[in-house]
This record gives structure tokens, C-alpha cells and sequence, in this order.
């Protein structure tokens, strides 16, 4: 019997023991994501506060009401951490001030450092371990490494950088596995942003804390350089291994500790590790961040109708800030006002939850935001160039490449033929043979870099596009200008004349060469810039439009030297010029959108919403503005060149 009690007790004790340690295991985890959601609001608060006030004056309503709403949220939320007396008292005194300020509409830079105060303190009170809430950038981390650590650090990383002689003790070598494995990005990110005092590591806190995450990334991607064949092989493993550990363990934890949580210290597992070192996942992409936002809002209606108040709030909340506020920037690019009435009824779902409405009133605002994040979805699947429009630019670029490259090589023949010079005839066919080779060589390779630039591809469209612009400005001038003359053509004759006087056969190579490498690389240009407009899977226009564009050139090749017929140059060079003009103004606000994207260039609404996708118009100021700019300017310079011509006629 009594054997039975003690049974009975040992039982009851280990029963207790299990249920205080799944409360306190759940408080830790409460805990964990009411600080998580703390550093978040604050972050956020920080950045998007010069978009509410500026110089103490509100410049968007909806804007300072998300910032009063989120200082009283941060405030509400951290009164439930598990913190000293002191240390709550401490952190409520900076909220609290954090909280006038807003009212007060004082500087950003006031609430910049009042938001970096707190967190801070926060982060060494509870001694949480913060993660970045998207994959970093490595290809930003190289970037800010080069700009900011090389002088010590070296190039390579290894410490050894031209101000690294006698500073004591000297700069970590990236390089050196036996410390940097045990190193985690985390601990590289505390050391950036707060420096190690005593030493010449000085605290980069000037830098966001997404710069920081992507360079503490790619601090530790350093010591593993691999192989084009190795970097395949190691994409492949990425690709499956990043859904097998979360971004937080990736942030947190040493490569040691990393591969105890893989599996077994193996080769395998070793290439998953470097993997996950050395790539990373293209930022939040539009569909996964609002299919979150979805997500987290079908969760709150499922909280509020079961009682659960806080639960839905907290969701409500994550559904602005994962799933709608990573997009924001791209979403404003495409329609400022439709963002700013999408934050505001994420809010009205907020304040529904908080003003404890009627489960028909929360499901009804729940509804609205779900149906304005399908529109955000469709408005950021932006409308590429259609089928026969790219065929019909690519075509147009290509006739007017090929065609002057072609009535200048003719022209270089037939006065080769009138000289009776015909050993010269294998260096200019030399020429222009080798230069369409390099041509189609080039092709390969701008389309092979664009097709890794991965996370930066709205800035590389962008400046494809905009450098575009401008050569096509300078060429359509061209064409409009050499529509009403000869001079191109006594340019050539005078050229080519001096070359076979001198019997420089090589001089008429270089020419050949020259003059079809000059069309070769600005129909690269051209139609790369059409390419990335071009509806996925409609690349075959591109490639049609150059064969018929070749196809009609040949037709006129024949006709210009079996039949002897006569070339309208002249319409070509004029129908060429406005094609070209239309392209321009496409790519000038194609161009602009893309850089807008990426966060580049600032968004200013247009007073009316008018969005052509495919003819390069959105409803932003920035955009409208450099096509109207550019449609004035090249009308200037064809004004200008129609007045010289006239002038010159005259004479």
C-alpha cells in the first residue's frame, strides 16, 4: 500500500514538474513574440515616420495615424515583458516619451534616436536574440564591405587591409575557419552595430539594420569561394535546405551549431551548411508576402469569433507588417493612392478588433482588405509588352541596325569595285563577319547576366532601360537628321577613299569592323531592354521580328545590287526615327518604374490614376514628368535638325 503512495506521488510530482515547465515554455514563447513584435513596431515607426510629418507639420494623415497608433501598440505590449522593476520602469519612461513625441510631431531624428534607445535596451534585457525578417542581400553585403570594411579588413577578408599594420589587437580574418565557425551572423551584427569598444572596431550604427544583416551575412559567406560547377551543385542544395530550417536559426547560430541542427557533422551535411552561407533567398516576393498577409487575416476572424481578442489583434498586426508592409515600396511605384487607402483599412481592421465590433463588423473589414489585396496582386503583376508589339519594335530596331550597317558596307564595295582594288575585299568582309560574331557572343552574355542578377532585377531593367533612352535619343536624332541628307554618305566616301589611296587594308577591316560592331552593340542594347518588357514565354517575338527584319534587309540587298533600284532611305531613316521615339518614351517610363521599385527614386502621386502598363505609364509625378520631358526634348532636336536642313537646302 504504501509502495502504491509513493508511486501515486511520483506520479503527481513529475505531473507538476510537466505542466510548469510547458507554462513557463509557452510564456517563453509569448515572450519571445511580444518582442519580436516590440522591435518590429519600432523599426517600422523609425523609417516611415518622415513619410507622416515633416518640419512638425502632418503630411499624410493616414500615415501619422498608423505612427499614434503603433507607439500606443509598443507601449501596450511591452508592460507584459518579463523585466525588473528597474529595468520596466526604464523602458515605459522611453515609450512614454517616445509617445509625445509623436503627438507632438517632433524631428525624425528625435524619434530615430528615442526607437534605437529603447530597442536596444530592450534586446539587452531580455538578452533576445533578433533575426532579420527577410533572407539579407549578400550582393548588398559586398557592396557595403567594399565601403566600409576593406581598409581594415582587407578585400579578401583577411584582415590585412592597408590601415591593419600595428593596430593591436589586429582585424578579425574573415578567413581563419577555426574562429569564424564559431561565429554567428548574429554575433557579427551586434559588432557592426555596436562596435567593440577599446578597439579600432568602431560602431556603424549610421548603417539601417537591414544593411547590417546583409553585411554580417555576407561577412561569414567569405571564407567559402566556390567553383562555378561547386556553386550549381551548392544553388541545388539551397534550394532545398532553406525549407528545412528557418531564417532565425540561419541569423542565431554558429556553422558549429548550424550543422549539430542539420543532422550528423558530415560532407553532406557540410555542403548544406556553405549553402546556406553563401546564397540567399531573393527577397519576399509579391505573391508569398500577400499570400502571408491572406493568411494572418483568416486567422484573426477565427481568434475574434472565439473570444480570443489579443490573438486577433497580434495577427491583424502581422498581417500589415509581413505580409503588406515588405511590398509597400512596389505597391506605391504602381498606385500611391490605392497604398495609402490599403494601410488605412488594415487599420480599420485594427481598430475594429480593438473597439470590440460585432464579429459581422470584423468580418466585413476583414473582407475589404482581402479584396483590396487581390487588387494589390494584380497591380504589381505588371502588364508586359505584347506579343506583336515586342515583334514590331524588335523588328523596327533591327531593320534600322541592319540596314545602315548594310548600305555602308555596300557603299565600302562599291567603291572597292570602281578602284579595282579587290584584295581589300577579304578585310572588309573580315571585318563585318567578325563583328557579327562578337555580336551574337555579346548576346549570350548580357542575356546570361541579367539572368543572375537575381534579387537586383528591377534595378538592372531600370538601367537597361535608362541607358537605352539615351542612346536611343542620340540615334533617332540621327535618323530624323540623316532623313533629309547625304552626308552620311559623303562621310564614307571620303573615308573609305583615303583608306584604299593608301592601300591600308587593315585601316579598311578596323572601318568594317567599327561600323558593324557599332549596330551590333546598340541592337544588343535595344533589344535586351525589349526583352525584359516581354511576356514570359513570348521571347520568340524578339527572335521573329529579327528574322523578318533580316528577311526584308536581304530583299533590299537584292534589289539594291542585282536590280540597281533605288532605296528609299530617306522613309526608312524617317518611319525608323518615330518608332524609335515610341520605344524611347516606353523605356524612359518603364525605366524610372523599375528604379521606383527597387526604392530608389521617390513616389509622387498623379492626381489621376492612369495606368498603361505596356506603354511604360503609371500613375506617378516621376514618371509622367521624364516622358514628358524626353517627348519634348527629341520634339526639340527634330525642330532643330528640320530648321538646319531647310536652311541648307535653301543655300
Amino acid at each position: 500500500m504504501l509502495q502504491h503512495k509513493r508511486y501515486l506521488y511520483n506520479f503527481i510530482v513529475g505531473l507538476i514538474a510537466l505542466l510548469s515547465y510547458s507554462n513557463i515554455y509557452a510564456t517563453t514563447i509569448k515572450d519571445e513574440s511580444n518582442i519580436q513584435t516590440i522591435i518590429h513596431l519600432l523599426d517600422y515607426l523609425s523609417k516611415d515616420y518622415p513619410a507622416a510629418v515633416k518640419n512638425g507639420v502632418i503630411i499624410d494623415e493616414g500615415e501619422y495615424l498608423e505612427m499614434k497608433e503603433f507607439s500606443e501598440t509598443i507601449l501596450s505590449l511591452s508592460k507584459k515583458l518579463e523585466l525588473t522593476k528597474k529595468q520596466a520602469n526604464q523602458i515605459q519612461r522611453n515609450l512614454m516619451d517616445l509617445k509625445a513625441n509623436v503627438l507632438n510631431k517632433v524631428s525624425h531624428q528625435k524619434i530615430k534616436a528615442v526607437t534605437s534607445k529603447v530597442k536596444w535596451a530592450i534586446i539587452n534585457f531580455t538578452e533576445f536574440e533578433i533575426s532579420p525578417l527577410n533572407w539579407p542581400n549578400i550582393d548588398n553585403g559586398q557592396k557595403l564591405f567594399l565601403n566600409n570594411c576593406i581598409q581594415c579588413h582587407g578585400a579578401s577578408g583577411n584582415g590585412k587591409g592597408k590601415l591593419a599594420v600595428g593596430l593591436n589587437p589586429a582585424p578579425t580574418n574573415f578567413l581563419n575557419d577555426t574562429i569564424m565557425r564559431e561565429v554567428s551572423p548574429f554575433q557579427a551584427y551586434n559588432t557592426i552595430k555596436l562596435g567593440v569598444e577599446g578597439t579600432a572596431m568602431q560602431s556603424f550604427g549610421m548603417l539601417s539594420d537591414k544593411e547590417v544583416w546583409d553585411l554580417s551575412f555576407y561577412i561569414k559567406s567569405l571564407r567559402f569561394n566556390a567553383t562555378f560547377a561547386d556553386s550549381l551543385e551548392l544553388k541545388e542544395i539551397f534550394d532545398k535546405v532553406s525549407n528545412e530550417v528557418s531564417l532565425k536559426d540561419v541569423a542565431t547560430l554558429s556553422d558549429k551549431e548550424l550543422i549539430q541542427k542539420l543532422g550528423y557533422e558530415d560532407s553532406v551535411t557540410y555542403k548544406k551548411m556553405k549553402a546556406l552561407r553563401i546564397f540567399s533567398l531573393h527577397e519576399t516576393s509579391t505573391e508569398n508576402s500577400l499570400v502571408v498577409a491572406r493568411n494572418y487575416l483568416n486567422a484573426v476572424l477565427l481568434d475574434y469569433k472565439e473570444g480570443n481578442k489579443k490573438s486577433a489583434r497580434q495577427n491583424a498586426l502581422n498581417a500589415y507588417l509581413e505580409g503588406i508592409e515588405p511590398v509597400e515600396v512596389r505597391l506605391k511605384a504602381n498606385d500611391p493612392e490605392f497604398t495609402s487607402h490599403l494601410e488605412q483599412q488594415m487599420m480599420a481592421v485594427r481598430q475594429a478588433i480593438e473597439s470590440s465590433k460585432s464579429i459581422s463588423t470584423v468580418q466585413a473589414e476583414i473582407a475589404n482588405a482581402l479584396s483590396m489585396i487581390d487588387r494589390a496582386d494584380q497591380l504589381m503583376r505588371d502588364t508586359k509588352l505584347n506579343y506583336w508589339l515586342s515583334f514590331f519594335l524588335a523588328a523596327s530596331i533591327m531593320l534600322r541596325e541592319g540596314l545602315e550597317a548594310f548600305l555602308i558596307i555596300a557603299l565600302i564595295l562599291a567603291l572597292i569595285k570602281t578602284s579595282g582594288t579587290k584584295k581589300a575585299l577579304p578585310y572588309v568582309h573580315g571585318g563585318w563577319i567578325m563583328a557579327i560574331l562578337i555580336g551574337i557572343a555579346g548576346w549570350f552574355l548580357s542575356d546570361w547576366i541579367i539572368g543572375i542578377s537575381g534579387k537586383n532585377r528591377e534595378i538592372m531593367e531600370g538601367l537597361i532601360s535608362l541607358i537605352a533612352v539615351i542612346v536611343l535619343a542620340f540615334v533617332g536624332f540621327w535618323l530624323h537628321n540623316h532623313s533629309h541628307s547625304k552626308k552620311w554618305k559623303e562621310f564614307i566616301e571620303k573615308k573609305i577613299g583615303k583608306q584604299l589611296r593608301g592601300e591600308k587594308m587593315l585601316g579598311l577591316a578596323v572601318f568594317s569592323f567599327m561600323v558593324v560592331f557599332r549596330e551590333a552593340f546598340e541592337s544588343i542594347l535595344f533589344l535586351q531592354a525589349i526583352s525584359l518588357e516581354t511576356k514570359t514565354g513570348d521571347g520568340s517575338s524578339i527572335g521573329l521580328g529579327v528574322i523578318a527584319a533580316f528577311t526584308l534587309i536581304a530583299l533590299l540587298a537584292v534589289i539594291f545590287v542585282k536590280y540597281s533600284k533605288r532605296i528609299p532611305v530617306r522613309q526608312l531613316f524617317r518611319y525608323s526615327s518615330w518608332v524609335i521615339t515610341l520605344l524611347a518614351i516606353i523605356l524612359i517610363g518603364k525605366g524610372v518604374h523599375a528604379v521606383q521599385e527597387a526604392g530608389w527614386v521617390s513616389v509622387t502621386s498623379f492626381p489621376i490614376s492612369l495606368k498603361i502598363d505596356w506603354l511604360g505609364v503609371y500613375p506617378t509625378n516621376e514618371t509622367l514628368m521624364a516622358q514628358v520631358v524626353l517627348l519634348g526634348f527629341l520634339l526639340l532636336l527634330y525642330y532643330v535638325s528640320n530648321h538646319r536642313n531647310k536652311a541648307i537646302q535653301v543655300k
